[in-house]
């Protein structure tokens, strides 16, 4: 946008930034995300509804906002994507209907779909052109959870637990006494995937896109401290999106990208054989828990003829949100699936399997057209970012419930909206929106 200034008597046109428009929306959507990062640490000492609604009502408030600012000139994307979104929900809601308990659907939209709303901030944060500063923001969050690990790790479970920390839930010990900790996350799941996703988005940040060398650092520090975490479905994330996004940067011939598709070849067998020293040290190589899981899966399962297996159960019959409705003493099944596509089919059954999928198809489409439209001089890569980082929810949702893990889902959902922004000539404007 331009505005007019005088300067000796005549008019100069002087270029407004984007970064100066709409200060309030991006403090408010900055102090979010450093707050979603810090909540799991809040949630061990503040038992409080309105606390614990803080973050909920935070994304709600931005996700609605960035929905007006951002429809005139995204309504394309939008509106196919609030169709297939309510359609969801309306499926998951049905249960409602049978006599479903209103308390555990509250739960299950909180903590799977409201983030999913956080796409539209994302959206809107490209508007903005405030991608950067998103990721700079990610880049501390990242060193602020790996300073809480450190502090923990010094203190040990025990002294943990006499802070309050339940083990279990926030720690607990891992094979030969190898201390799986939360950091000021929730819990170690939780802290493993915020760490992952907190590390890809600071990847994006202006510094790391320009100086290969800083940004060979973050992606260091985060596998370091993934392979600390032991969380082993968080490590198989990030070597699914690291080899992903070596895909998509050389998928062009030309003297670099041959250059490291050799040096990489070259050093391979070296990596493969410490990695695989490194995790077996770890004993992070066993298949025990998920052949468990394995066995446990179908006898949870409801008939997929039955109307359960056509609805589903409703929104937080399963997963974080029936655990977490337990604690409330409410009737709950309990039963955390420990698998994102069986947990979705729990909820909304083949029917909202079916709208999820073409949901994340056309996502992921999008985001292939979007790729293709970047200029070669572009560094940031966003849609090349988005569309690896979906293929780390592909794999890992096969042993864990990716899009439930706070902070982690809300981070990934809008780094897929920045990503999806599509610039509009003029004449696809709406006449409503000049």
């Amino acid at each position: 946008m331009q505005t007019i200034a005088m300067h000796a008597g005549k008019p100069v046109y002087v270029e407004t930034q984007a970064e100066t428009k709409h200060t309030l929306f991006k403090v408010l959507f900055h102090m979010l995300m450093v707050y979603l990062a810090f909540y799991g640490l809040v949630s061990v000492y503040v038992d409080n509804i309105v606390i614990r609604s803080l973050k909920d009502a935070g994304m709600l408030l931005l996700a609605t906002f960035a929905l007006i600012k951002a429809y005139r000139s995204q309504h394309r994307f939008i509106i196919l994507f609030l169709f297939l979104f309510a359609s969801i929900m309306a499926i998951g809601s049905l249960n409602l209907l049978l006599g479903g308990s209103l308390v555990t659907w509250v739960y299950g939209v909180k903590i799977t779909f409201l983030p999913m709303m956080m796409l539209l901030a994302g959206i809107y944060i490209a508007e903005l052109k405030i991608v950067d500063l998103f990721a700079r923001t990610n880049l501390i969050i990242l060193f602020l959870l790996i300073i809480g690990w450190l502090v923990q790790y010094s203190l040990g479970i025990d002294k943990l637990l006499s802070l309050g920390f339940v083990y279990g839930v926030n720690i607990k010990h891992y094979m030969a006494g190898v201390p799986r900790l939360s950091s000021i996350t929730v819990s170690p799941d939780a802290y493993a995937y915020a760490l992952l996703i907190a590390g890809i988005i600071a990847e994006r940040t202006r510094l790391a896109t320009k100086v290969r060398l800083f940004r060979i650092f973050i992606q260091l520090l985060t596998i370091s401290f993934l392979l600390l975490s032991t969380i082993r479905s968080a490590i198989v994330f990030w070597i699914v999106y690291q080899v992903v996004m070596f895909i998509l940067r050389v998928r062009k011939y030309d003297s670099n990208n041959m250059l490291l598709l050799a040096s990489v070849f070259l050093l391979l067998p070296a990596v493969v054989v410490f990695g695989v020293q490194l995790m077996e040290t770890y004993n992070l190589l066993s298949i025990n828990s998920m052949l468990v899981r394995f066995e446990s899966w179908g006898s949870y399962l409801t008939s997929p003829f039955s109307m359960a297996g056509f609805i589903g159960n409703g929104l937080g019959s399963v997963g974080a949100a029936s655990l977490r409705t337990q604690i409330l003493g409410l009737q709950s099944s309990a039963y955390p699936v420990d698998n994102q596509y069986f947990s979705f089919y729990a909820q909304t059954g083949w029917l909202g399997i079916i709208y999820l999928l073409i949901l994340s198809l056309w996502i992921t489409v999008s985001l292939f057209k979007r790729m293709k439209q970047l200029p070669v001089t572009d560094t940031t890569g966003l849609p090349q970012m988005a569309i690896a980082i979906g293929a780390g929810v592909v794999v890992s949702s096969f042993t864990t419930n990716v899009l439930e893990l706070f902070p982690s889902n809300v981070f990934i959902w809008i780094a897929i909206g920045i990503a999806l922004y599509q610039q509009q000539e003029a004449d696809e404007i709406p006449l409503q929106s000049r």
